[in-house]
C-alpha cells in the first residue's frame, strides 16, 4: 500500500478576494501564516521521515511546507501548479464580470474551454496526473503540497461518482487528503490532518 498525502497551501489574499492567481506567485497572507501555525500546533499531520516531498514551486506551497513541517528538503514539480488562468490572472470576478471574453469562458464547459492565454481544466488535469504518475512510479510514500484545483481534479479522476461537488472536494487551506494506492491501483481516501484526541477526554 503506497501512501500519498496531498495538502493545499495556506490562505493567500487572492483566496479571500476571489482573485484568479493560478500561475501567479502570490504569497501567503498574514492570516494564512497564523492559521497554518495554529493548524500545526493542533497536530494530525504525517511525519515526513521516509516520505518523498514535493511542492509546485510557488512560494505559497513552499512556505506552507516550511510552516507545517519545518525546513524539509523537497523536490519541485511545476506540473503540480494550479490552473493557468491566462489573461484573467490577477483579476477578480468583480473586475472581469463585464468583459465579453470572460463571460464567454465562464458560461461554457470549464473543463474543456481554454482561458485566453492560459489553459483549460482538462489541460491542468492531464499535467497534474502525469506529475502524480511520476511520483507513483517511484513506489515511495510521498507528501505533495499543492493547490485546491489540482487536488480536486485528482480526487475526481479517482472518484468520479462522488456525490461531493467541486467546492466540497477542495480542502480548506492547510488541509487535504491521504490517498492510499493498492498494488492493483485501487484507491481509498481519508482527510488530513487527522483529528488528534484530547488525552484529557480519553
Amino acid at each position: 500500500m503506497m501512501k500519498v498525502y496531498f495538502i493545499r497551501h495556506g490562505r493567500t489574499l487572492a483566496n479571500v478576494t476571489y482573485t484568479y492567481a493560478g500561475f501567479t506567485d502570490t504569497p501567503l497572507s498574514e492570516e494564512g501564516v497564523r492559521l497554518l501555525e495554529e493548524q500545526r500546533a493542533a497536530g494530525g499531520y504525517p511525519d515526513t521521515d521516509g516520505l518523498d516531498v514535493y511542492t509546485s514551486g510557488l512560494s505559497r506551497t513552499k512556505d506552507t511546507l516550511r510552516i507545517l513541517f519545518g525546513n524539509v528538503p523537497h523536490s519541485v514539480d511545476p506540473d503540480f501548479r494550479e490552473m493557468n488562468f491566462g489573461i484573467f490572472e490577477g483579476h477578480s470576478y468583480e473586475e472581469l464580470k463585464d468583459r465579453a471574453d470572460y463571460q464567454e469562458w465562464i458560461s461554457g464547459d470549464h473543463m474543456s474551454r481554454v482561458c485566453p492565454g492560459g489553459e483549460s481544466g482538462t489541460m491542468m488535469t492531464e499535467r497534474a496526473l502525469k506529475a502524480l504518475d511520476r511520483v507513483l512510479e517511484k513506489g515511495r510514500d510521498a507528501l505533495i503540497v499543492t493547490h485546491g484545483g489540482v487536488i480536486a481534479t485528482i480526487f475526481l479522476h479517482y472518484f468520479p461518482d462522488t456525490e461531493l461537488n467541486w467546492y466540497e472536494i477542495q480542502p480548506v487551506n492547510g488541509e487535504g487528503y491521504l490517498f492510499e494506492f493498492g498494488e492493483d491501483r485501487s484507491v481509498r481516501w481519508s482527510k488530513i490532518p487527522v483529528p488528534v484526541k484530547d488525552p484529557a477526554r480519553a
